[in-house]
């Protein structure tokens, strides 16, 4: 009886360890033969501003091993230097022997100080970029601070059809913005007053306070606790302003 259990044992040891070494052997063929070939690359997401060359370049230095061996984390990495790309996701496509790339851009809202562009995520990146942005000035510390303020005051403006063209922070973190329309803005401190709830009274009241005599204010002060104060342009200044709307 004993010795019955014994061969079963013995067995079923040798059954497993056939098992074992054939399994090793499945994958050591499935890794290393050529059979097993990328068939196809999906790539989706927007990217428009990334270049066909680009992405072959990625491919052609990356994805290099069949289906089972190519790695998916340094291909990634590759994809990631690439200027436009913020983030990717690499998986395989076990029904097509291939993979799937999905990939997000950079979307600029600014640019940074003297170099660099800014993303809508407040993210600093560098690439060539020829289109109009706005220009944003600061420290880098407060560079996800900025594009959030960025995006609330513009929501305000656009009631009057005005954008930002400059938005600054200064040292002492005092807000100034400066518009497409030429308009300048003392925003001040966020910590002295609500200054998104103050822009959003004064441009409530837009057409009341300040439309008539919108092209001859040099700036507007809301630094102040119960009010603003408008500086209205020399003469001198007022003709330069007016050339320069001509020429925009």
């Amino acid at each position: 009886m004993f010795k019955k259990q014994e061969s079963i044992k013995k067995a079923t040891t040798i059954v497993y360890l056939l098992i074992f070494i054939t399994s090793i052997i499945l994958s050591y063929v499935l890794m290393t033969s050529s059979n097993f070939p990328i068939t196809e690359i999906g790539i989706k997401g927007e990217y428009e501003n990334i270049n066909k060359n680009q992405i072959d370049l990625i491919k052609n230095k990356f994805i290099k091993n069949n289906f089972f061996t190519v790695d998916l984390h340094q291909t990634r990495k590759g994809f990631k230097k690439l200027p436009w790309i913020r983030d990717v996701s690499i998986r395989r496509d076990w029904n097509k022997f291939g993979l799937l790339v999905e990939i997000e851009s950079h979307k600029p809202i600014g640019k940074w100080n003297n170099g660099g562009l800014i993303n809508s995520y407040g993210e600093i990146f560098n690439a060539a970029y020829e289109d109009e942005l706005p220009l944003f000035i600061g420290s880098d510390e407060f560079i996800g601070e900025m594009a959030l303020k960025y995006k609330q005051i513009n929501k305000i403006l656009e009631k009057e059809l005005m954008q930002i063209a400059t938005i600054s922070l200064s040292k002492r973190l005092s807000w100034e913005i400066y518009t497409n329309n030429q308009m300048r803005f003392f925003l001040g401190k966020e910590g002295d007053n609500n200054i998104i709830k103050k822009l959003e009274v004064l441009i409530e009241n837009y057409q009341f306070i300040l439309s008539e005599s919108k092209s001859r204010i040099e700036y507007v002060d809301l630094r102040y606790k119960d009010g603003f104060a408008v500086k209205k342009l020399s003469e001198k200044l007022h003709k330069i302003k007016k050339a320069r709307k001509t020429t925009l």
